[in-house]
């Protein structure tokens, strides 16, 4: 049972590995590939609150926080009409909210791991238990 443990962590961190990839990427996205109306700043409010009444900000609370940073910076872009700068806000937190669904999703899986860790000794416990009775 062990290696598959070991395997199932090493998984795990391969995939937390990937995750900082991708939070360092995520601020890499072409300018001005997201198009700017007047509802875009709207949705992305109503997407950001979404995120933050969910239990992906009790997952992933900084990158909820950073999330709401870069919100309040769109915001200003808006205000100053920076189209620019207000795309590229924008596609970086949606970037940032995939990344804290995808944290909460880990987190997840990570307590289901250690949920089955705890089962599996458990049952050794009582089989040992068991042989011990047997002799």
């Amino acid at each position: 049972m062990k290696p598959n443990i070991r395997l199932q962590t090493t998984k795990t961190g391969s995939l937390a590995l990937i995750l900082l990839i991708l939070t360092g990427l995520s601020g890499c996205g072409s300018p001005g590939a997201t198009k700017i109306d007047d509802d875009t700043f709207y949705q992305l409010e109503a997407d950001v609150a979404a995120v933050a009444n969910s239990a992906v900000a009790d997952a992933a609370p900084l990158e909820i926080k950073g999330i709401q940073e870069k919100l309040q910076l769109a915001k200003k872009a808006k205000a100053d009409r920076d189209r620019r700068t207000e795309a590229q806000l924008t596609e970086q937190i949606y970037a940032d909210i995939q990344l804290a669904k995808k944290r909460a999703e880990l987190k997840q899986k990570n307590n289901d791991l250690l949920d089955l860790r705890d089962q599996v000794s458990s049952a050794q416990v009582y089989l040992m238990e068991l042989k011990e009775r047997l002799q």
